[in-house]
């Protein structure tokens, strides 16, 4: 039972580094192993289509590529292990199947197979070896946001699609019956006019197909501008969509940050997200002093990336916060000086809580108000209390 309870909690823990859900030295090192992985792939895949450097290092470029591929084989049943995440052994068979034939796990499939060695057994499907470069965006949070834009936004985008084929069909049927006598070499056929409809809607316009004829020209410069204004419809939509999906993620992340301060604990999700609208965004670079001891409190930080040393100046040694962690809250609630020093052990992204930012707020909604005070006595008893000789 033991051994059981062993292997579970290993494939957990590889489970949260696999999936970036932990970060930490061992995350971060994998997360880079992977990345380093892909681009060797990648940066080998280049080199062998160059027909002098490929003859000149064939075998260190096929030992890559044997090398590339184990890694990615490996990462691909560790991945398949892992699958159930923490479900346990209830649903791993439903969960790892799932993953085989979801697109993330083909893609993780095709990466372990050494295709660009293809031609030396008869084959000529060496092109699917560039195909792990789609792993990336495992990796790429703004690809995730992109796919949750265009998910949110489906039924939108595909109304644009029908109106951009409609058009299309339109604009090159009408171009075959201005044209066709003209250029039937061109334009001797719908299928053969919708290359035209194509270029000309993107309004990519290679040139190599070309209206000849006064009605066609006309036409020609319209479909032009209709393109024009049929592309705006989409890339405006996904957009804002993706702005809207980033603005929603930062707001969880800020949310979570400020409803884990023990000041804030008594708050409803009403008044915590009230407090995080008054957040303000800070980066700092590595040794930056962001508080001294000493000083006037007037502001609280929460760490959205990076690492800041607290030096208490007691003999202690300092100690670090990392991401999720927050500091200075009792300048909130308390006209002190500050207990330690504070300095940007790497570049960090904060959000900044000014206490002038949260009182004005306070002193126009007195309800509110009323519930921070009563928040903020009990926080400063807690405080105070250790200090207390029996």
């Amino acid at each position: 039972m033991t051994d059981v309870a062993e292997h579970e909690s290993l494939r957990i823990r590889f489970y949260y580094l696999l999936t970036r859900e932990e970060r930490g030295v061992g995350s971060d090192l994998l997360r880079a192993g992977l990345i380093a992985l892909v681009v060797v792939n990648v940066a080998t895949v280049i080199l062998r289509s160059v027909a002098s450097f490929a003859a000149r290092h064939a075998l260190t470029l096929s030992m890559l590529v044997i090398i590339v591929s184990a890694g990615f084989a490996l990462e691909y049943a560790m991945r398949i292990w892992i699958a159930p995440g923490t479900l346990g052994e209830v649903g791993a068979a439903r969960a790892r199947l799932r993953y085989l034939f979801s697109l993330p796990g083909g893609i993780d499939l095709l990466a372990a197979i050494p295709f660009a060695l293809a031609p030396r057994v008869g084959l000529g499907i060496e092109w699917l070896a560039i195909l792990p470069i789609f792993k990336l965006l495992r990796f790429s949070s703004a690809f995730q946001f992109l796919l949750e834009a265009i998910y949110a936004e489906r039924r939108v985008l595909l109304s644009a699609a029908v109106l951009l084929l409609t058009l299309l069909v339109f604009q090159s049927s009408l171009m075959y019956y201005l044209e066709r006598n003209a250029q039937p070499d061109k334009f001797g056929s719908i299928p053969a006019a919708m290359w035209w409809g194509i270029v000309t809607l993107t309004t990519v316009g290679y040139g190599d197909i070309t209206p000849v004829t006064g009605w066609g020209r006309i036409v020609g410069g319209f479909t032009a501008v209709l393109g024009i204004c049929a592309f705006a419809i989409p890339i405006g939509i996904i957009a804002s969509a993706f702005i809207e999906a980033l603005r929603r993620r930062e707001f969880i992340v800020t949310w979570n940050l400020v409803a884990r301060v023990p000041l804030f604990h008594d708050l409803d999700a009403a008044r915590i997200a009230a407090i995080a609208g008054l957040l303000r965004t800070r980066q700092v670079e590595r040794g930056e002093r962001l508080v001294r001891k000493g000083d006037q409190a007037d502001s609280m930080y929460f760490i959205v990336s990076g690492d800041v040393e607290v030096d208490t100046e007691t003999g202690t040694p300092p100690h670090r916060l990392g991401a999720g962690d927050f500091f200075g809250e009792v300048a909130l609630i308390a006209n002190r000086a500050r207990t330690a020093t504070v300095t940007a052990a790497a570049p960090c992204k904060l959000l900044v809580l000014h206490k002038r930012d949260l009182h004005g707020f306070m002193e126009a909604h007195p309800e509110f108000a009323d519930l921070v005070q009563k928040t903020a006595q009990r926080r400063l008893t807690e405080i105070d209390a250790p200090r207390v000789k029996p």
